[in-house]
């Protein structure tokens, strides 16, 4: 019974993922643009047509519609659909891996923190790799996931000294040193945005994970300019935004960035 319920609510919340996920859209959409998000009805970036509401239901608009608008047949971006997806498989993980994922259990203030980091950093993966810029409201969202997570631990009685001590030192772990970066190289090497954005995701996984997110979202980044280069035969012109590989390294070791510093350290000992 319990299983069922688990995989019942599991359901539940991938759609929710997916609905968040389209709000997500919108955000990436207008944030670049100075658009206000919470004005204004859905249009098609193309036409400019108002979407009726047969055309916002995620993923299932975007298939049924074959990928192209209503109303002027402009193809509609599998952004749209890929992002609604992987917002709610991100939810679906938190639940089962990061919360326990035992039936009504895994209904925590912890699960609403770690949604609202992994959608932000979804949105931070867009717009930076589109637009070179992260907006200050996402990693201020990160950071209130943060908070989220912190008031699931003292109604829980998990908090801990060495567990928020943990949280203050990831606040300054990879930040201080971007930071150190940024005012070395005078801004050009490091932007403001992977500062914030890295203060706020040390806050949340702590120092141990933030620090292997680090390295993660390194390793990413090479193999992304070296696929780039040998499948698509050229480079990415310009600077090669980090953010992107930042919130895909974030993301990743939410879930097993302690296991793996834990498991370097034990080589050694």
């Amino acid at each position: 019974m319990i299983h069922f319920l688990t995989a019942y609510i599991a359901a539940i919340i991938f759609v929710f993922g997916t609905v968040i996920g389209s709000f997500l859209n919108v955000l990436i959409y207008r944030l670049p643009q100075g658009m206000d998000f919470k004005k204004g009805s859905s249009i098609c970036t193309t036409c400019k047509h108002e979407l009726n509401w047969k055309d916002l239901f995620p993923l299932f608009s975007w298939l049924f519609l074959r990928g192209k608008c209503r109303y002027c047949k402009a193809p509609i971006s599998a952004r749209y659909p890929i992002v609604e997806a992987l917002n709610g498989i991100a939810y679906v993980l938190v639940y089962l891996f990061l919360c326990g994922g035992t039936a009504i259990e895994g209904l925590t203030l912890k699960l609403v923190g770690y949604m609202i980091m992994m959608s932000a950093l979804i949105v931070v993966s867009w717009i930076d790799f589109e637009h070179q810029i992260i907006p200050d409201s996402m990693w201020i969202a990160i950071f209130v996931g943060g908070l989220f997570i912190v008031g699931d631990a003292l109604i829980t009685g998990t908090f801990t000294k060495e567990w928020i001590i943990s949280k203050i030192i990831g606040l300054f772990a990879v930040s201080g040193l971007f930071f150190l970066i940024a005012f070395v190289t005078q801004g050009r090497a490091m932007g403001g945005g992977d500062i914030k954005l890295m203060a706020a995701v040390g806050f949340v996984l702590g120092w141990k994970a933030v620090i292997i997110s680090l390295f993660m979202s390194a390793i990413l980044g090479v193999l992304f300019s070296v696929g780039r280069k040998i499948f698509a035969k050229k480079e990415m012109k310009g600077v090669i935004p980090f953010g992107p590989f930042l919130a895909m390294g974030s993301a990743i070791c939410a879930f097993i960035g302690e296991w793996i510093f834990d498991a370097y350290l034990n080589l050694f000992l």
